[in-house]
């Protein structure tokens, strides 16, 4: 294992040897499973932020609808209802495992897929022989440099997923997916500053989105501290929605839910009543009540863009004060840490910086990199403070909290172990949260 991840450390991710070595992959489990995926219609979600989301969103818009789905995310899988626990940490799995998915899928009669797609998936061909018939995006922000290198290399890899789609539409339909309601669609943000790099390539049906431009539009939006109220306009039509779950983001991931359900021909009342009746993802947003009178929040944020989202929708929420919980994942994009700090400190009013996922990394050194920037905002022990220990951590926040405030810890999410230096620990953050609270209640 030592061996393997120092190749995968001297040797180039462009390497040609590499990526031949992964597609070879890619086609063995797709070949082995028989390409079950040509016998669905298959929707690809990707993104920086708000893929996992999305991609519950959309299998709950269809489901909802009387549609056969399943879905591959993040945090969970589910086939045609029954969810299970994604425990490999990973937002697209190896090709075998999401081949051997897939096949199961086929033998449960499921007509459409949902398939949250990472950048790091895509560029290593895990997704070969998966004929897309809809692809959607949710935004490119700086993430995963450590790997990409830039940003235009990233895109590149996002670029893969609507490429797939323009090549399927350009094939005649397999006959196994003729008689499933659909159309091959792209679906694209108008508020991304990519939207151009990926409205260029061919699709015969796009359906963009945005809030002050796109064929799917949100206006007179009202947001609350636990959804928000808005009116949804397509093409000559109008329908109020009040979503159960807040912030700006959220809306926008609701409108791109949309497009992937109006290119399954999907109705309007149906994904009113889709969108209305989604609870949300665990871990995302989910909020912790102390019998104190104070809230925490756990989420997944893990770039600067989703921090920034995430703390100005909980700001403008107006909670008494805001004590914020950071920290970094190792072996991954050092360039992002300090701006995580410094987004943070400047946005509440008690910042502490402690350990999340080191991996090989020295912890601390993750730890410095994330008070470097938090220092432009905020003097140590003065509204600013370094906890190594991230159940301490949690427990500080806990204990000098007061009525009326908010804590936020992100960065875990609802994830079931943490990766140290020497190994994996169990851990659901939420869980953590919990019995602190009821410790200090």
């Amino acid at each position: 294992m030592k061996l393997i991840n120092y190749l995968r450390k001297i040797i180039s991710p462009d390497n040609p040897i590499r990526l031949f070595w992964h597609r070879l992959k890619g086609m063995a489990a797709a070949i082995k499973y028989g390409f079950p995926a040509k016998k669905m219609v298959c929707i690809g979600v990707t993104g920086t932020n708000g893929k996992t989301t999305t991609t519950h969103m959309i299998e709950h818009v269809l489901r909802s609808s009387g549609k056969k789905v399943a879905m591959l995310s993040t945090s969970d899988f589910a086939i045609k209802g029954k969810f299970s626990k994604n425990k490999s940490k990973k937002t697209t799995m190896s090709p075998f495992h999401t081949q051997k998915f897939l096949k199961r899928c086929v033998r449960q009669h499921v007509d459409y897929v949902v398939i949250e797609t990472s950048s790091h998936a895509l560029h290593q061909s895990r997704l070969w022989g998966i004929p897309f018939s809809v692809s959607v995006i949710t935004n490119i922000t700086h993430e995963h440099l450590d790997y990409h290198r830039t940003m235009e290399k990233y895109k590149e890899a996002k670029k893969i997923l609507f490429k797939n789609v323009s090549k399927t539409c350009h094939r005649h339909l397999p006959k196994a997916v003729e008689h499933i309601p659909h159309k091959q669609a792209m679906i694209l943000n108008t508020t991304d500053e990519f939207f151009e790099d990926f409205n260029e390539i061919t699709c015969p049906t796009k359906i963009t989105y945005g809030f002050d431009q796109g064929d799917l539009r949100a206006h007179h939006i009202n947001y609350h501290k636990s959804g928000s109220v808005f009116a949804m306009h397509y093409m000559e039509d109008e329908i109020g929605i009040e979503l159960k779950i807040p912030g700006a983001f959220n809306v926008e991931n609701a409108l791109a839910s949309t497009g992937v359900a109006l290119a399954c021909k999907v109705s309007l009342d149906d994904i009113k009543r889709g969108l209305e009746t989604f609870e949300g993802v665990g871990g995302r947003m989910e909020v912790i009540k102390s019998p104190k009178g104070f809230e925490a929040l756990v989420d997944f944020a893990l770039t600067p863009d989703a921090l920034e989202r995430l703390y100005k929708t909980l700001r403008d929420s107006k909670p008494n004060r805001i004590i914020g919980i950071i920290g970094s994942c190792g072996d991954r994009d050092k360039e992002k840490r300090p701006e995580m700090g410094r987004i943070v400190a400047q946005h509440t009013d008690i910042t502490i910086v402690t350990d999340e996922e080191p991996y090989s990394e020295d912890p601390m050194v993750i730890m410095e990199a994330i008070l470097e920037g938090a220092k432009e905002i905020k003097k140590l022990e003065e509204g600013l403070h370094l906890i190594d220990d991230r159940y301490a951590a949690i427990e500080f926040a806990v204990q000098n909290a007061e009525e009326g405030d908010l804590i936020v810890v992100t960065g875990m999410g609802n994830l079931p172990t943490r990766t140290l230096n020497h190994g994996q620990i169990e851990w659901d953050e939420r869980e953590i949260v919990r019995e602190i609270i009821s410790k200090f209640s």
